[in-house]
């Protein structure tokens, strides 16, 4: 596929043809879908330098504004939503060194001014203990978690946390679905469609216009939901399958691993470490997420390849399963006793001889003194 021009941003915002431009920005998503996979794949700079253009842009029509840090808010519908600790520090070190060396950019949405570009800036600048910050004002664009949404997809590499979160979130946006019901419906009509053998049509819509996805749709008899799931996948340009198999899992993650995740571990490395439940341990819940803590640790600090990971969540398992055969072992040894002790009736006591019973009364009042320390200390 032939890409257009470099999307321009501030062709949606410019002063007099503002309201026009915003109508247009949305119908030229579709276009803009494919040029955003290709300039990400290409790790372009390009969005950048549109960003900058957008700043001179709003800076020549109402000039740069000095905001009281308190007044500006974060975009709860920005994808990002993950600042590791070092970004943060780094760009602390240059505010302080250099200052602001660019607006951050603004939407005003009725009383509110919210991020729409800056948020490292804005962060770093409130940890500072800054009061105002330097910012340019755009109106608010409608379909702003769309636009969020494709921005990131093309500017910055989303953790897969954070990419299910707002994907998942726009598909409940738009379809009226909940949210937790979308990686079920998905799952399921991926499942049907790969029993089929129909899955590949499905991915080769990916790149395809509006007008063959919606045709093709047609032809695999899919629920209103299923159907719905699957366009709006398709529009963003995103693989149906693929958001099934590596992004929607990432939802459904121990809350630990999602920590993890927001602090720099990887997808695929979470995913490997989710095995280590109580279910495969054969341990409470809180037991097994203390092992599952450490071994995450394990994996950071000593930055474990995925093949890597993969094997250590392994060796806890095989681990913790010898410790699982080893007490049941011990149980039994005990059952197996207790039941011994049970089949010497009356009559078998009275055959034996007198030392023997008086070893077996030996050996029974140390084991019932031993029986009772244990008992105390449980």
């Amino acid at each position: 596929m032939c890409a257009r021009n470099t999307p321009n941003l501030t062709n949606y915002f410019s002063g007099a043809k503002q309201s026009q431009q915003l109508s247009e920005a949305e119908q030229e998503i579709q276009q803009l879908r494919a040029e955003i996979e290709e300039l990400r794949d290409k790790n372009s700079g390009e969005l950048e330098t549109q960003l900058e253009e957008l700043r001179t842009q709003l800076q020549l029509q109402i000039g740069i504004l000095s905001i009281p840090i308190e007044q500006i808010e974060p975009n709860i519908e920005q994808p990002r939503q993950t600042f590791l600790p070092e970004s943060l520090e780094s760009m602390s070190r240059s505010l302080t060194s250099d200052g602001q060396l660019q607006p951050v950019i603004l939407i005003q949405r009725e009383n509110h001014l919210l991020i729409f570009d800056g948020e490292r800036r804005w962060r770093s600048a409130k940890a500072l203990g800054w009061q105002t910050l330097s910012a340019v004002i755009i109106p608010e664009p409608t379909g702003l978690h769309r636009k969020a949404l494709l921005t990131s997809l093309h500017r910055e590499d989303l953790n897969p946390l954070d990419k299910a979160e707002a994907i998942a979130r726009e598909l409940s946006t738009i379809t009226g679905l909940e949210l937790q019901d979308i990686p079920r419906i998905l799952s399921t009509v991926v499942r049907r469609l790969n029993s089929q053998k129909r899955i590949t049509s499905l991915v080769d819509l990916v790149t395809a216009d509006a007008k063959k996805q919606e045709k093709e749709l047609e032809s695999l008899d899919l629920s209103d939901s299923e159907r719905a799931i699957l366009s709006l996948l398709l529009d963003l340009q995103l693989n149906p399958a693929s958001i099934d198999a590596n992004i929607f899992p990432m939802l459904s993650l121990a809350e630990d691993l999602k920590l993890a995740i927001r602090a720099g571990l990887k997808g695929v490395h979470a995913m490997a470490l989710q095995k280590l439940s109580a279910k495969n341990l054969g341990l409470t819940e809180q037991k097994a997420k203390s092992i599952r803590e450490e071994t995450t640790h394990k994996v950071i600090v000593e930055k474990l390849s995925v093949v890597a990971t993969r094997k250590l969540v392994a060796e806890v398992i095989a681990s913790e399963s010898e410790v699982a055969v080893t007490k049941n072992t011990k149980r039994k040894a005990v059952s197996q006793a207790s039941s011994r002790l049970q089949k010497l009736s009356l009559e078998l006591l009275k055959q034996a001889n007198p030392a023997e019973l008086i070893e077996l009364q030996r050996v029974l009042s140390h084991k019932l003194v031993e029986i009772e320390k244990v008992l105390k200390q449980n």
